[in-house]
């Protein structure tokens, strides 16, 4: 909508100096015109046909910005149409496989299919497992719908992002574990402040790390550093796992695209990356992926403008 109340504006700007132009002109024009062409008695014709020209010309004007804006809506009401029928879609094809699951395996247990204790509790265990991963993806969808709305705002506080990203990794080390992943960090002692939104920014690390964890084998090396360049400052998560095809490179930030586009699951569903792109968007912030890098084989970056 920002994109759309900035197009509106610009076209209301151009449309209103143009008018200006064009009326000053006619308004000169029928007075030079009225002065020096004219007899006395005809002069006040001159007069009335100039404002009358002035007149026609505003209608012109304002029809004519009334068909660029609708236009304009025209357009952007069918994208978002669009887009909100994409995002719809993939919801229910990312729902519909933890949910069939379910449905089966539950069948499968009332029904008694199963006979022996151990495989209805290997079948109780998969459905708790499914049942969690439908339930985490409604929640970054809530997330990602949230952080979309007009009404949404950052709560920003004076903050140290070095301790706040220390913290992130303590909170999610059992992941790292769990995945088998070689961590190595660089964070300096020195502090970094900056006015953000604590819960918010820690999503955007833990969905970075938790990223690597997942779409990366086990004994992958992964290193969280912070960096400082002159006005800026740079947290770097960096690995040297799994590259990302070059096909999915421009697309990685969009919801529902993930690394794994052939065979995406729940973990793959891309939301994690488009919540992290949209945050560090609303603190002014960039996240960039690039893929020259020493040692590695892509990096995300955060980068912040210093205080």
């Amino acid at each position: 909508m920002k994109e759309l109340r900035n197009a509106i504006l610009k076209r209301f700007v151009l449309f209103f100096l143009l008018l200006s132009v064009i009326v000053s002109l006619l308004d000169s024009f029928a007075f030079e015109y009225g002065q020096y062409f004219l007899a006395e008695d005809y002069r006040m014709y001159a007069l009335v046909l100039g404002g009358v020209s002035q007149i026609l010309a505003v209608a012109l004007f304002s029809y004519l910005f009334y068909r660029s804006i609708d236009k304009k809506i025209t357009e952007k009401s069918h994208e978002l149409a669009k887009a909100q029928t994409l995002l719809f879609a993939n919801i229910a094809h990312d729902l519909k496989t933890p949910l069939t699951s379910i449905n089966g395996f539950s069948k499968a247990l009332h029904e008694n299919v199963v006979t022996t204790e151990a495989e209805r509790n290997e079948l109780a265990l998969i459905i708790h497992q499914k049942s969690e991963a439908a339930n985490e993806l409604l929640d970054l969808l809530f997330q990602y719908t949230k952080l979309n709305s007009e009404d949404f705002q950052l709560k920003k506080e004076a903050l140290d992002i070095s301790y706040l990203l220390k913290e992130t990794v303590a909170e999610v080390y059992d992941v790292i574990e769990a995945y088998s992943i070689e961590l190595l960090l660089n964070i300096p002692e020195q502090e970094n402040v900056h006015f953000v939104d604590k819960v918010e920014m820690k999503r955007v690390f833990t969905n970075l790390i938790v990223n690597a964890c997942r779409h990366n084998p086990a004994g992958t090396k992964l290193l969280i550093a912070v960096e400082n360049k002159d006005d800026q400052m740079e947290i770097i998560f960096a690995d040297n796992g799994t590259p990302i095809p070059e096909v999915q490179r421009e697309q990685l930030f969009k919801p529902f695209v993930s690394e794994n586009q052939t065979e995406r699951n729940f973990h793959g569903s891309g939301l994690g990356l488009a919540i992290s792109k949209t945050i560090a968007d609303k603190h002014g912030f960039s996240l960039e992926l690039n893929h020259e890098v020493s040692e590695y084989t892509k990096k995300f970056a955060l980068v912040l403008l210093q205080s």
